[in-house]
């Protein structure tokens, strides 16, 4: 599994100075208002900010997949040509048919968007992260609107698919239960990372009463 190093420096909209390795899945914790999509959007190239790596690459250069918080397929488009648009060149929608296959989503192929499940939409647009093999997957609250087991479900299936392709993938959550099933996991509070580290470890020693609280663990 690849890993990148980053360090990023943002001013707005909120201060922040981030600085960890993102390896695996990786899990970005953090409260509303402190600035995880704040990060993501800025690794994306959408929010200005100085660091590395990328710096000064437009968002279309960056060798990154990005899924927002309210990702949509595209309405009028099949789950195949949802997936195929990103590619280029003739052979595009073969392309799209084989990772769809590879990925075990072969039989929605020919289905549109409101005839998915929202674990299969999010599975879809997953999909579609992955066509053009990027370098680094960013989620933006990926258990949003799903429920425990479709939640859990499709977080073993997006390990899988990232870890098969060597693809970290840096989660921005608030969910428990997917810091907990993280490999890695980095704290963000008063605008910086508090704590990195393998998630077991992060949750049994969390470094000071700030990391405690953010995890929901009492100190004695």
């Amino acid at each position: 599994m690849n890993a990148i190093e980053i360090d990023y420096i943002l001013s707005t909209p909120v201060p922040l100075h981030a600085r960890f390795t993102i390896s695996g899945f990786t899990a970005l914790l953090g409260r509303s208002g402190e600035g995880k999509t704040s990060l993501l959007r800025a690794l994306a190239g959408l929010l200005p900010a100085t660091g590395a790596p990328w710096q000064g690459l437009a968002p279309e250069q960056r060798p990154i997949g990005y899924l927002p918080q309210e990702t949509r397929l595209f309405p009028h488009l099949s789950v195949l040509e949802n997936t195929a648009y990103a590619l280029k060149g003739k052979a595009r929608l073969d392309e799209a048919r084989a990772l769809l296959a590879e990925l075990g989503l072969e039989e929605l192929a020919a289905r549109q968007p409101h005839q998915l499940s929202g674990g299969q939409g999010k599975r879809v647009a997953l999909a579609r992260a992955l066509a053009h093999g990027p370098q680094l997957l960013l989620l933006d609250e990926p258990s949003a609107g799903l429920d425990r087991q479709t939640r859990d479900e499709t977080l073993d299936w997006l390990k899988q698919a990232a870890g098969a392709r060597g693809i970290p993938v840096l989660a921005a959550t608030h969910d428990y239960d997917i810091a907990a099933q993280a490999d890695a996991l980095a704290l963000l509070a008063e605008g910086r990372i508090i704590q990195h580290g393998p998630a077991s470890a992060v949750f049994t020693a969390p470094v000071n009463r700030a990391a405690a609280d953010l995890l929901g663990i009492r100190l004695l």
